[in-house]
């Protein structure tokens, strides 16, 4: 980490900057960031596209008597540096008086990301011809698995580094990296007349979390399986949801837990803080210090150090989350919760790692306690759900259960209700929790759902 900030001329910019403010604002912040990326994607066995990129920048906040001002380079030249300082300051002048306006502070003792397991140093070293061969693989390994797999789109991988310093007048210098790796692909199976498709993903923070044939096999699979599949009579029953569609689902929830949404009254849990809002069996963490977790730092956006906060305990709301300006808003204490799109923008409220806390059930036992319902394996149009009601009516496929045994594929379904309604039915929680990204569910367990057929 240090020695990529230290190529990308860090240090030096951070101590130019610094001595621009210091004495012309009250307080500031200086944010550095770098970045590096790889990707390739695959088609019929070659390459179809490769793409490299690589960029820093630096963005800057001042606050003045109760103005904020804000700007940011990606050009870190002295002179534009200065002119930069000059720009935020400038800035401040024309906006308007904010009493929450404030900067982090340091937290007790320096913490180190070591131990993390967000930081491969394969990223380095490893060929770029045996980074290609991993998208080349993943679609050779989805053809390969059956054959009514008839064809594959966007076989891909990629892989990427970033590092970032945040350094502010209140003594915080915050310092963070990661790498990341991807690779993915959908995979469409035919027979007869009918098509459907199947997808599937890895991801992780080492190289060695992307498998080709897992990928592949596992999306090829998944449309493989969907064949065959029927149309049902509208039915009243149980329900297992698989765990990547309980992560959208967690998703689509999530949002209601930024302490600015519930500030601004576009959150579904607003009057609900310590008060049941699912079923009992859940518990939602927020985890910023996860091991390997994809948001996993030692500090947020602003240099405040993460942790693990309980937003849900036996279905109960705990609380939300904030960063240093809408906890000051809320009357709270930031719980490490700002992220930034980048150095081109302000910290804003975010979350870190948020999932369910797996159950004690095998995804098998899941399907036995059900005994006779519906397996849901995609929701259509889960971006539609109404984040500040939780009101959704979604087209849904999977499996129809016989003796805790899948009988047969079913498709052409709607299911209607709200989001916490349907927490709130949840009966048991899998032990097979899986993460899409920052955001994680293990399969869940339904006592009622209403599916619209035909």
């Amino acid at each position: 980490m240090k020695e990529m900030l230290r190529e990308a001329g860090a240090e030096r910019v951070i101590e130019r900057l610094k001595s621009g403010l210091k004495g012309r604002a009250e307080s500031f912040e200086i944010y550095f960031s770098c970045q590096k990326g790889f990707g390739a994607d695959a088609k019929e066995g070659e390459v179809d596209s490769l793409k490299v990129r690589s960029s820093s920048g630096v963005g800057i906040r001042t606050i003045s008597k109760g103005r904020l001002g804000f700007a940011f380079s990606s050009v870190l030249e002295d002179a534009v540096l200065d002119e930069l300082a000059a720009k935020a300051l400038a800035g401040s002048l024309e906006a308007s008086v904010d009493e929450f306006l404030r900067l982090a502070t340091p937290g007790g003792q320096a913490r180190s990301e070591e131990g993390l397991g967000i930081f491969d140093e394969a990223y380095f070293s490893v060929p770029e011809e045996e980074k290609i061969k991993k998208a080349i693989d993943i679609e050779k390994a989805a053809r390969g698995f059956d054959g009514r797999v008839k064809r594959i789109r966007k076989a891909s991988y990629s892989e990427s580094v970033t590092a970032d310093r945040v350094v502010n007048s209140n003594g915080v210098d915050a310092s963070h990296s990661a790498t990341y790796f991807t690779g993915s692909v959908t995979a469409v199976a035919e027979e007869g007349k009918e098509s459907q498709m199947g997808w599937e993903m890895g991801m992780g923070h080492s190289m060695s979390a992307i498998d080709p044939a897992w990928i592949g096999e596992g999306a090829a699979r998944n449309a493989v399986r969907l064949l065959g599949a029927r149309e049902i009579k509208t039915v009243k029953c149980a329900a297992v949801i698989e765990n990547t569609v309980a992560c959208e689902l967690l998703e689509s929830l999530a949002s209601s837990f930024l302490g600015d949404n519930v500030e601004k009254g576009k959150s579904m849990l607003i009057g609900r803080l310590g008060k049941k809002i699912a079923s009992p069996v859940l518990n939602i963490f927020d985890d910023g210090i996860m091991t390997g977790g994809w948001a996993t730092s030692a500090y947020d956006a602003e240099g405040t150090a993460t942790a693990r906060t309980p937003l849900v305990l036996e279905g109960v709301c705990q609380g939300f989350l904030f960063d240093t300006y809408w906890a000051a808003r809320a009357g709270k204490a930031s719980t490490g919760n700002a992220a930034r799109g980048g150095y081109k923008s302000t910290p804003g409220v975010g979350l870190n790692n948020i999932y369910i806390e797996k159950g004690g059930r095998s995804f098998e036992e899941l399907l036995g306690g059900l005994g006779k319902g519906l397996f849901i394996t995609e929701l259509l149009g889960v971006h539609t759900i109404n984040t500040v009601s939780g009101d959704f009516s979604l087209g849904a496929a999977g499996f129809w259960i016989e003796g805790g045994r899948i009988a047969y594929p079913v498709r052409g379904m709607a299911i209607a209700g709200n989001l916490l309604g349907l927490f709130s039915k949840i009966g048991a929680c899998g032990s097979d929790l899986r993460f899409l990204g920052s955001i994680g569910a293990p399969s869940l367990l339904v006592t009622e759902v209403e599916a619209s057929g035909t």
